[in-house]
């Protein structure tokens, strides 16, 4: 397998030269604008250059069907991951000092380093440089207009929206990430606010300690707790607290691939007219495995995003990813173990500060 670069005034210049030298069965990997490069390559101007990928004619010993056969699908994998890889070095050389994007370099590097995911800053930022002419502007006034644009990425997170009619409130996502606890610290707060009657669900019946640690938050709050383990139960527990305001529902913590597990859970979710779903994420799991999380969660029309274990993590980035990548509104965030306290609305201008860094006037203002 051999790669080969051609360069021309335009397009057709060095497809012509391509097509010339190499025939019609050479695959097209990459075609960019480049500068010329010397001390005087400003001055020039810039070229197309077309990256192509061929296999030399004598590599390929068709002697029976099935030799041919294995050697082509070699040939077409290796040409697959080799288009992968010139996609990933042409996203990387986007930001060269001939790139339009070169004084957003620095503050995408930025945003990498401190958790935000590569293509997505990268998307990001090309939309900042194709709406707003930064080619005359100085670092600071650049590094603001990044972060408004992150501000309005993150939108406006909210807590629970309560109204004169009753609220089922249910929290959905895997285990491990702290569904109970949170809810107890959200139930708490409302309990300190003594304005409502509230009433605890829980259907996590397949872990041992789960109905206990709920049981102990219900006991502490002095809060009526019912126990469903199937979709009737959950009709029925509804029924028990038909005088409630709000109905807290933790549900189970189990694998969120499991399709016969996520029909049980629509079905529970489905019992209550009024609803409001959260899916809690843990802040300290990968980006990947976030995206399998909210991917399977999608079966779930409207939910809101509580990150919690948000004291466990490096970097705040892949509270930004996941917001960037599913549109939904995010919520609350958890730092700590203690209930009531250690959990809050999420603040964006904190989040933004994390990613970017402090804005100029906030730090000369102090």
């Amino acid at each position: 397998m051999k790669i080969k670069k051609y360069t021309g005034s335009t397009t057709h210049e060095a497809m012509l030269k391509l097509k010339r030298e190499l025939g019609s069965d050479a695959v097209v990997l990459n075609t960019k604008t480049v500068k010329p490069k010397g001390i005087f390559g400003f001055l020039k101007k810039s070229v197309v250059e077309i990256t192509a990928a061929y296999e030399e004619k004598n590599m390929i010993l068709p002697t029976s069907n099935i030799n041919y056969d294995n050697k082509l699908n070699h040939i077409n994998n290796e040409l697959s991951e080799l288009k992968i890889l010139m996609e990933s070095i042409s996203k990387k050389v986007a930001y060269d000092e001939a790139s339009d994007l070169f004084k957003l370099k620095p503050f995408h590097d930025i945003l990498v380093t401190n958790g935000v995911d590569y293509n997505i800053s990268s998307k990001i930022l090309e939309e900042i440089n194709q709406q707003i002419n930064i080619q005359n502007k100085d670092e600071t006034t650049i590094k603001n207009i990044i972060r408004y644009n992150l501000m309005e990425y993150l939108g406006y997170p909210k807590s629970l929206s309560i109204d004169e009619n009753q609220k089922v409130i249910f929290f959905v996502g895997p285990t491990g990430v702290g569904k109970t606890t949170t809810l107890a610290k959200i139930a708490a707060k409302l309990v300190l606010e003594n304005k409502y009657k509230i009433g605890l669900i829980t259907c996590d019946t397949y872990r041992i300690s789960a109905v206990d640690q709920l049981k102990t938050y219900s006991d502490i709050l002095e809060l009526p707790l019912e126990i469903a383990y199937n979709q009737e139960d959950m009709m029925k527990s509804l029924a028990c607290f038909k005088d409630k305001d709000i109905i807290l529902v933790d549900t189970a913590g189990r694998n969120h691939k499991d399709v016969d597990q996520r029909e049980d859970l629509k079905k529970i979710i489905e019992t209550a007219n009024k609803k409001e779903i959260y899916l809690v994420l843990s802040a300290a799991t990968e980006l990947k495995t976030l995206n399998s999380i909210v991917n399977n969660y999608s079966f779930i029309e409207d939910f809101k995003i509580i990150f919690t274990k948000v004291d466990e993590t490096e970097t705040y980035g892949n509270l930004f990813n996941i917001r960037y990548i599913t549109k939904k509104e995010l919520s609350y965030i958890t730092t700590g173990q203690n209930v009531p306290d250690d959990i809050e609305v999420l603040d964006k201008k904190v989040i933004v500060e994390k990613l970017i860094g402090e804005n100029e006037d906030d730090r000369s203002s102090r």
